[in-house]
């Protein structure tokens, strides 16, 4: 089958998943689609059941592959389900397509051209020489992007002439517990900190969030605010926009993907945390931000943010960097 230059970022129904994939695409710089994924009957079946195999997808996404009439250079799946698809493609090619996995795909890792996996998973990089460990997840936030969406949601902040502290709610998960107390514990918090500061807060609550959670952030605030909340937002969502409007960040500690777009800007950014928010791992990704200077910790009686000199996070494109070099 003809190979055409061109990658395929494989995605299923985790979005912020696939924006990884799509990050990864663009700084590589190669022309790119997505392919859209849908799974059957057998999609919640381990990884060592498959192989390369299409099974655990619908009978319309099997349709797609049936039906292709090339193959791309590279094709990039992020996520643990869609692992066994580019394998297919990559025999399906006769080995000449080079497949890059983004998160740990629960098979073996040598199998894979790339693996793309963050430093928190504690993998042994000695024993894999085509593993890459990055600090947090890769993002799709780049400044031509960041400078479309803050345009297109000027009329929602440019009147705003406060500083302006974003903050970034999660959730709970399968693993943790975001409780009414912690986020009251926030509110309250944060909003001494933008009294204190004269600032507005933006505050963009996500999937996880909640109704239960939304309402005790709301009625514990007592600072000036603006409410984007996640269920009247989803399908004009100005969440990059705050990137580019916001002065600061201050972000709960369960959302790796929240932290690290915004240690991709440059500004200040503080993380809130506690045990029941947090796994292990995340413990361990904050760690690493802290050492490095891309971020501080939200400590209880903070009075005020520090505007302080913080590291630029850039993972997606040094990865891109060390894949070109390969191809």
């Amino acid at each position: 089958m003809k190979i055409k230059d061109e990658i395929w970022v494989l995605a299923d129904d985790r979005p912020g998943t696939a924006l990884q994939g799509v990050g990864l695409a663009e700084e590589i710089g190669f022309e790119y689609k997505t392919i859209k994924l849908e799974y059957g009957f057998f999609a919640t079946l381990p990884n060592w059941f498959f192989s390369r195999s299409l099974i655990r997808l619908s009978k319309k996404s099997r349709k797609f592959f049936e039906n292709m009439d090339y193959l791309p250079t590279i094709v990039i799946s992020a996520g643990r389900r869609l692992a066994p698809v580019s394998l297919f493609l990559k025999k399906q090619s006769q080995n000449r397509t080079k497949i890059i996995q983004i998160m740990n795909p629960n098979l073996d890792l040598e199998k894979f051209d790339f693996v793309i996996l963050p430093k928190h998973d504690e993998v042994d990089e000695s024993k894999f020489s085509n593993l890459i460990t990055t600090i947090g997840s890769l993002t799709k936030t780049n400044e031509h992007l960041i400078a479309i969406e803050k345009e297109k949601f000027s009329p929602w902040f440019q009147n705003i002439e406060k500083t302006k502290i974003a903050l970034l709610v999660g959730g709970s998960s399968k693993n943790t517990n975001f409780s009414k107390s912690l986020a009251s514990k926030l509110a309250k918090n944060i909003s001494l900190v933008a009294n204190n500061m004269n600032a507005t807060l933006l505050v963009l609550t996500s999937r996880r969030t909640g109704d239960e959670l939304s309402n005790v952030l709301k009625e514990n605030l007592t600072c000036d605010f603006k409410f984007f909340d996640w269920p009247k937002i989803i399908k004009e969502n100005p969440y990059l926009a705050i990137l580019g409007w916001a002065d600061f960040f201050v972000i709960t500690g369960d959302s790796v993907s929240m932290i690290s777009e915004c240690c991709s800007m440059g500004k200040p950014v503080y993380i809130f945390d506690d045990k029941d928010i947090s796994t292990k791992k995340h413990r361990k990704f904050h760690h690493d931000l802290f050492a490095q200077n891309y971020a501080k910790k939200f400590i209880a009686g903070l009075k005020k943010l520090e505007k302080f000199s913080s590291k630029k996070l850039q993972e997606t494109k040094r990865v891109s960097m060390m894949i070109r070099s390969n191809f």
